[in-house]
């Protein structure tokens, strides 16, 4: 079973941008050191696995770790459901589930996949962690998988995944950030007791810790709040106090906790890409972190 890199590059947003422009970004994250690559049979309807697929076939890259989802689906080459409105649909049966392993080795090129997730079991946990998590388990007896666990918007969907036995390895998604820390309530603890490994996704909630807040600005994938762009302004305010972006408090802060052991970048361009790793390297001073301890979103 491999070990998970500490940074992680997500492929969601590069399953439907120009081709070119989104080998150009996996390419600059394979000469930056990025060494672990998530994506999902869900994005862009299993583009963004041949993408990142022909890259990874196009040349002898080695120790990389690419992990993958099931259970969530949308036709080949679609946009998600709120551009163009066609539903997701979620199967977990044990013939869906063999059935997506077997279209993800075929796209990435991988007889061997490192870690696959259950996609966003809320919608139907029951089937998720009856029928396909133990085709998971199967497969990973038989050395297809190494770590299996649950990628969820929500922590009731990881917590569950985490006490039905999906517990490698979780992908919190925009539960433990800078202005969401819903997740050290519960996951996070029950994380550190049982060994679970934690990815940290989502952590710029939908691009409202990129920058000041702007009506109109977006949070978990939808249209923010007035409440949520009060919270997250006053974050940013406070980071221009210190003299640092709030993208780098906010790139920073999900692996301060001690059950994080991985940040996952989302970006939907290589100059994103190159932001954030810029971004990555400003020094954030103690009296930023003592200055927001208490603020955010309560839970």
């Amino acid at each position: 079973m491999g070990k998970l890199p500490d940074l992680g590059l997500g492929t969601a947003a590069l399953a439907l941008i120009d081709a070119s422009e989104a080998q150009r970004a996996l390419w600059t994250a394979l000469d930056k050191g990025i060494k672990y690559f998530d994506t999902a049979a869900l994005y862009g309807g299993g583009q963004a696995e041949i993408r990142l697929g022909e890259v990874l076939k196009s040349q002898a890259v080695s120790d990389i770790f690419v992990s993958t989802k099931v259970g969530r689906y949308r036709e080949l080459g679609a946009a998600a459901p709120g551009s163009a409105g066609t539903p997701d649909i979620w199967n977990f049966s044990e013939a869906a589930t063999r059935a997506s392993i077997r279209r993800s080795q075929d796209r990435l090129g991988r007889d061997h996949l490192d870690c696959v997730f259950l996609h966003d079991i809320e919608m139907d946990p029951e089937a998720a962690l009856t029928e396909a998590l133990p085709v998971l388990k199967d497969l990973q007896r038989k050395g297809e998988i190494g770590m299996i666990g649950a990628g969820c918007n929500s922590n009731a969907g990881l917590l569950a995944a985490i006490n039905a036995g999906a517990a490698d390895v979780v992908l919190v998604a925009g539960r433990w950030t800078l202005l969401d820390r819903s997740a050290a309530q519960d996951l996070l603890p029950l994380c550190e007791h049982k060994g679970t490994a934690v990815v940290a996704g989502g952590v710029l909630n939908s691009g409202l810790l990129a920058k000041r807040p702007a009506e109109g600005a977006s949070f978990d994938y939808r249209a923010a709040t007035v409440t949520e762009r009060q919270a997250a302004t006053k974050i940013h305010d406070l980071a221009q106090v210190s003299a640092i972006p709030l993208i780098s408090a906010a790139l920073a802060f999900p692996t301060r906790h001690p059950a994080v052991g991985t940040l996952l970048l989302g970006v939907s361009s290589t100059s994103q890409l190159e932001d954030n790793l810029t971004a990555l390297k400003t020094n954030i001073p103690a009296e930023f972190w003592e200055n927001v301890a208490q603020m955010g979103l309560q839970p």
